[in-house]
């Protein structure tokens, strides 16, 4: 038997001799938050033997000691539906109102249900390492308030959130963004009282690394003391109570699956016909510097301008299974996905579904005697369905929010009805139809080009020119350098908010293009910083002349490095300028993190070392960092 471990942030494994466990256990699920408080209740209700350990001193994660008490978008349907019940029953007896699920009883709720299902729940446990046979997983080393201990187990389910335990095995796994590795950024949670009862209230408190133990303090300490939490006065109707002890963080590590849930292959229509559940959201990034995502979400957010657009993604079995390793299981935001997709496949209804997902795949896999791979899928919905948790009626396409929101969703297909295509480039909601004419495809091309050059109606031409701009036609060029170098100021109104502002759009389609023409305007635009002057129209995303100046500079550097990247006789132009311009001394840029107004954030450090990095990848000295 061997023990895996992480020692000073790298894998380590040693023999240890092969001894009956001082415990064993049917299955046991490291972490009892968002996932695995439900993992380890369902599990235990089917009348296996569960161990839950966990490093807080309290069940439920980010939805209790997170203080992120609120559901914003995921499906319904669910053993967490009949908890969330008993939170809403007990809260009718004279407790304090709160904002959402009251965190401090769903504590109380989920321990009663797990004591009561027999789950053996051990807090402060930190687990330190995995025992495995060959590549199949049978035991867990923790260390807790009575030292070093060990038990095994036929399955074990990692609900850490940062795929820990799946690390430790020697899983492979990624993280982060392609350009720079950066995550989403994090959140820090209040609760305070005011006039009609508890609340929380959150802001975006920058970046994390939650697998590195000194960001992680220092973002703990950074954004407990910022002004927007610490206020030097409340008022007697807005009462500060305590900051979470839980960080909200979004995203960490993310396991490659057997089967892995990535953008491109949903834009694609490639997905599972065998689903657990379906995951609801919009594309839910909080980042502000979308130039540096990757193309697929940028087609999308920037290009369509869809953040708004609501779907459902089917999350298949395969996306909870660590590819080459047996006896291990993965819920919640760590599993299989890419870094785009896990914006939308986050949220906490649906890390609940996953947590009991997993453990229905683990009791059967028990119960039938079969790998994890091999549990029969009838079987497996059969269940999920009973309980709700697989739900047909979830898989609602796409949905697009009403602006009012006090209306109900409007379910749409795609469009391919080409006069209402032409009818909506023509008007201030173009990203449905921008879309929908890029999945047509060839059969729409045609008819994009010549309503591009009809005379008289400037916003259908534009929105023509980015809709063959995602298709990759170059006959969208002259009017996309056009808006580049007019600084098209027209912000759609296709989503409720976090709408991209058509100038710096074309200018992210012109580096798509790896248009050479444009370069000498691009660069001249990021040297005049002093002729920025905030037009967009939402205000949550852009509210300054820094934050207007920051998009279009960092669009521009993208789009820059795009270019070069096809046309190498213009590397070294492009190379010398911006080595010009990020290595001066007082050169700066930063943004605000939602939904804070004035709580700036460097983003200085981010851009220069994205720079450096691709002009050595150039061949080319970068500037120091």
């Amino acid at each position: 038997m061997k023990l895996s471990y992480r020692l000073n942030r790298s894998v380590a494994v040693r023999d240890v001799p092969s001894a009956p466990f001082e415990s064993t256990y049917d299955i046991i699920v490291l972490g009892l938050g968002t996932a695995g408080a439900i993992a380890a209740i369902s599990a235990a209700r089917r009348g296996h033997k569960v161990l839950g350990l966990e490093r807080l001193n309290c069940m439920g994660g980010t939805g209790t000691a997170g203080t992120v008490q609120g559901y914003y978008f995921g499906s319904r349907g669910g053993e967490y539906e009949q908890l969330d019940d008993e939170v809403a029953a007990m809260g009718s007896q004279g407790y304090t109102r709160t904002g959402g699920v009251n965190g401090e009883l769903k504590k109380y709720v989920l321990e009663k249900n797990a004591i009561e299902a027999g789950v053996m729940i051990c807090y402060e446990a930190n687990v330190i390492g995995m025992l495995l046979e060959g590549n199949k997983v049978v035991g867990v080393r923790w260390i807790g308030p009575d030292g070093i201990r060990e038990a095994g187990a036929s399955i074990i389910i990692d609900c850490t959130g940062d795929a820990e335990g799946c690390a430790m095995a020697g899983g492979a796994f990624r993280m982060g963004r392609q350009s720079d590795g950066l995550q989403q950024p994090f959140s820090n949670v209040i609760k305070r009282v005011t006039g009609n009862g508890a609340h929380q209230f959150y802001t975006d408190s920058g970046y994390v690394d939650p697998t590195d133990g000194d960001s992680v303090s220092d973002a703990i300490i950074d954004s407990a003391l910022r002004s927007t939490h610490l206020k030097n006065r409340y008022e007697a109707s807005d009462r500060f109570i305590y900051v979470a002890p839980l960080l909200g963080i979004r995203e960490g590590r993310f396991i490659d699956g057997e089967n892995n849930v990535t953008l491109p292959d949903f834009l694609e229509d490639r997905i599972t016909g065998e689903p657990l559940f379906y995951a609801y959201s919009n594309l839910d990034n909080h980042s502000k510097d979308v130039a540096l995502e990757s193309e697929a979400y940028q087609d999308w957010i920037v290009a369509a301008s869809l953040w708004g657009l609501n779907f459902s993604v089917p999350i298949p079995l395969g996306a909870l299974i660590p590819r080459d390793l047996d006896g291990l299981l993965v819920a919640g935001r760590c599993i299989a996905l890419d870094h785009d997709m896990a914006t939308c496949v986050r949220m906490k209804r649906d890390m609940q579904k996953c947590g009991e997902a997993a453990a229905i795949a683990a009791a059967l896999s028990i119960e039938l005697g079969v790998p994890l791979r091999q549990v029969p899928y009838p079987a497996l919905a059969a269940i999920l369905r009973s309980t709700g948790c697989l739900d047909d009626r979830n898989h609602v396409g796409f949905r697009i929010p009403s602006a009012n929101k006090n209306e109900t969703h409007s379910e749409h297909s795609w469009l391919t009805d080409k006069s209402l295509i032409r009818q909506q480039l023509g008007g201030n909601k173009p990203g449905f139809a921008i879309w929908s004419a890029k999945r047509l495809g060839d059969r729409i091309n045609g008819d994009l080009k010549q309503w591009l050059n009809e005379s008289g109606d400037d916003q259908l031409g534009r929105n023509c020119a980015i809709a063959l701009a995602l298709q990759g036609d170059r006959a969208a060029l002259p009017l996309l350098r056009q808006m580049a170098r007019e600084r098209d100021s027209f912000v759609p109104q296709t989503s409720r908010k976090y709408n991209q502002v058509r100038g710096y759009t074309a200018i992210y389609l012109l580096g798509k293009l790896a248009d050479k023409e444009i370069v000498s305007d691009l660069l001249a635009l990021m040297r005049d910083r002093a002729s920025f002057s905030n037009v967009s129209t939402d205000a949550e995303f852009i509210n300054s002349d820094e934050e207007y100046y920051f998009q279009y500079f960092t669009f521009s550097l993208m789009a820059l490095f795009r270019v070069g990247d096809v046309h190498e006789d213009i590397r070294g132009t492009i190379s010398d300028a911006v080595a010009g311009i990020l290595g001066q001394a007082d050169f700066s840029l930063s943004v605000t993190l939602k939904p804070s107004k004035d709580q700036q954030y460097a983003m200085t450090g981010t851009i220069r070392r994205l720079a450096a990095s691709k002009l050595q990848r150039w061949g080319v000295e970068a500037f120091a960092v």
